[in-house]
């Protein structure tokens, strides 16, 4: 009832809408309006109530209304599960909390309105204001340890397709798993396992995307490398047709995977890997190397001609040098 609630309002945002008139569209009485308008306010909606007037809400492009997605994934192959929180310390981490209580079927996303204690690669904290998609699929890959690290890159490329299906943008990949726009990070993507050698446990999916984020919002040095779908088109998305899109891509692309292997998923991911056959350094914790990237290969390593050998790298942050 609640979606519903909010469905009503979402129509003319800004408009208020007496709870009189909710009440008798709804079937239900005034009280229960009044309850279900709190919870939302519970849940970080930002819904007004005045007096005489009624409720209205704001900023109806950062409502997700999950009713809405759940039905547009109806036909899909993940029996999809949405869980909506207003804020967490971070998603990746309440995923594998239901995942130790037992209640974490494939196909369950945990999305947050914000994120305290957001995390990127390599334990780097990621800024997640209100405004931003945050969020983590938690999937039970049949896969070996070698295979699911592929799901890495895998995922940018759905999420980089996603995000170019709304034909405003021109979304880059930065090997392994970020997302440019313009030389500037919109989407950072962490996996995290479990399993042994052979045969992979869960996976937890965490992406960040930057929608509607004003880029001073993302901190102090965050914002000269980071922009947001907002900075880079002047235009506002709704929150649930962007989650939509990803998880849509998500398991096209998923299921591609588990059926053809990687081949062809990797010669469309090098298509939109804007640093192969450039210059580059690569900083990994051993120390960095730079040459020519070549290419990358079918365990996505980063292949590069240092002029004294040709190194074939698992881990590390690229950079382009400077003429690139």
């Amino acid at each position: 009832m609640r979606q519903r609630i909010l469905s009503e309002l979402c129509q003319n945002p800004g408009d208020y809408v007496s709870g009189k008139e909710l009440a008798e569209k709804l079937g239900i009485s005034r009280v229960a309006v009044w309850k279900h308008i709190e919870n939302l306010k519970g849940e970080g909606y930002a819904i007004l109530g005045v007096s005489g007037k009624g409720y209205c809400i704001e900023e109806s492009y950062n409502v997700m209304l999950l009713d809405s997605i759940k039905a547009a994934l109806s036909t899909a192959r993940l029996d999809w599960k949405l869980h909506l929180f207003p804020e967490l310390d971070s998603t990746n981490e309440m995923a594998k909390k239901l995942i130790r209580e037992g209640q974490a079927a494939e196909g369950t996303v945990i999305i947050s309105r914000q994120q305290s204690r957001g995390k990127g690669r390599r334990g780097r904290s990621w800024q997640a204001p209100l405004g931003g998609l945050w969020f983590s699929i938690i999937l039970w890959p049949d896969l070996a340890l070698s295979e699911v690290v592929l799901l890495s890159l895998v995922f940018a490329l759905a999420v980089s397709r996603a995000l170019d299906s709304f034909q405003l943008f021109d979304p880059q990949i930065k090997w392994p798993n970020d997302v440019y726009i313009n030389g500037k990070k919109v989407v950072g993507i962490l996996l995290e396992l479990s399993g042994e050698l052979e045969q992979a446990d869960y996976l937890v999916v965490g992406i960040g995307i930057n929608v509607n984020i004003d880029r001073a919002s993302l901190g102090r040095g965050v914002a000269k490398t980071a922009t947001s779908l907002w900075e880079e088109s002047g235009t506002y998305y709704q929150l649930g047709e962007v989650l939509l899109r990803v998880l849509q891509s998500i398991e096209e692309y998923y299921y591609e995977f588990l059926k053809n292997g990687f081949e062809d998923i990797r010669k469309e991911y090098k298509s939109r890997c804007f640093h192969l056959g450039k210059m580059i350094r690569l900083d990994t914790p051993r120390g960095s190397v730079e040459g020519l990237n070549l290419d990358i290969d079918e365990q996505g390593n980063l292949i590069i001609d240092s002029g004294d050998s040709i190194e074939c790298l698992n881990t590390g942050d690229v950079a382009l040098l400077a003429g690139e």
